[in-house]
């Protein structure tokens, strides 16, 4: 049984090698401050009445001058004030427009809402945020620099914003490893993913693939088909300047939280096809965490070993994670996310692949 376990976990402990060795070593981008383009930043909102007004702000407030770029809210179908305090802001600034989506379309709610925004730019870059994210005063100016410096796609950093209760703190260096992940493995060329919340490309890359529609059908996963799909082409680049850096609200209780990470989780499946390396590292972490888990139920001692292994490897990409994101993390959250993982990652990965979860519609 021991061979088995140690094969099961063995994979996962080289690739947080080679996260940790990306972050560490991470390969110099160009931020050269050149001409930009016009920038369209667009937003999919649907029932988003308490957040939006605080991204709006943010973004009327940005070092970027007016003249240079645009805001695009695509209205998907809300049923609260979120049109009204919409209008409001654009009746004010002449450089947001909206989108009323009325009805549903074959393509998915939030891809077909992107689509028809950027259909509606005039920006030849593309910024994507969510309606519940913060952005800093430099965001649009900082990612769409990055853009034209490297070309390829932007992936910037987003984080949980803190509300000191332990749901927000777990999310937080949940989503802190993540992003690590994303950006470590970037280094050494595997191409994972990238989160809606903060994403920068130029708008033919996005014709180029031909937007949205090669997944149209799919719930899920439009930030990791983007990223995956442009970087195939044009290249990527992890933007690591804190003047990127977007937030967001977490989850407001355990079973939307852990229905969140089971979408993320369904999209495994796309990536046996689509990327490869991607879906290898996420077996990785699944196995592993299942190795460890049967082994401490069967008392194996080689498990305690390979834990303390994966706890040790874990707490130096997290350490560097927070250095680099300016996200602290407390040690006793570390601890319990770590404990818990075992158990958590096999739940949520198998239920992503039976596919049970909810979504907006």
């Amino acid at each position: 049984m021991d061979l088995y376990l140690l094969i099961g976990a063995s994979p996962y402990f080289c690739f947080l090698v080679i996260i940790f060795s990306g972050l560490l070593f991470r390969k110099p981008i160009k931020t050269n401050q050149i001409h930009i383009p016009f920038v369209s930043v667009v937003i999919s909102a649907r029932n988003e009445e308490n957040n939006i007004s605080y991204l709006l702000k943010d973004l009327i407030n940005q070092s970027t001058d007016k003249k240079n770029y645009e805001v695009i809210i695509a209205n998907d179908r809300s049923t609260d004030k979120t049109q009204n305090i919409i209008d409001k802001f654009s009746s004010e600034n002449s450089f947001i427009r909206s989108i009323h989506i009325k009805k549903k379309h074959e393509m998915t709610p939030k891809k077909y809402a992107l689509t028809k925004a950027i259909e509606n730019s005039k920006g030849e870059i593309i910024l994507t945020t969510d309606a519940d994210c913060r952005v800093p005063r430099g965001w649009v100016n900082n990612m769409a620099q990055l853009v034209q410096n490297n070309e390829g796609i932007v992936i910037g950093y987003s984080k949980i914003e803190s509300m000191k209760t332990f749901l927000n703190e777990f999310q937080k260096i949940d989503f802190l490893g993540i992003m690590a992940a994303n950006g470590g493995l970037l280094t050494h060329g595997i191409v994972c993913s990238g989160s809606g919340q903060n994403l920068a490309y130029k708008k033919k890359d996005f014709q180029t693939i031909n937007g949205f529609n090669p997944v149209k059908g799919l719930l899920s996963g439009d930030d990791m088909y983007l990223v995956q799909s442009i970087s195939s082409i044009k290249g990527a680049v992890f933007n690591y300047d804190p003047n990127s850096f977007v937030s967001t609200l977490p989850k407001n209780s355990f079973p939307s939280y852990l229905n969140q990470r089971i979408r993320w989780s369904s999209n495994s499946k796309q990536n046996l096809r689509s990327n490869p390396q991607f879906f290898v590292f996420l077996l990785s972490a699944f196995l592993a965490n299942c190795s460890i888990m049967f082994g401490l139920i069967y008392f194996s001692g080689l498990s305690i070993v390979l834990f303390l292994i994966k706890f040790f490897l874990e707490a130096f990409v997290i350490f560097i994670g927070t250095r680099l994101f300016l996200t602290p993390v407390t040690s006793l959250t570390y601890i319990i996310w770590n404990i818990i993982q075992p158990v958590y990652i096999p739940i949520v990965g198998v239920a992503g692949l039976i596919g049970k979860y909810s979504w907006k519609e």
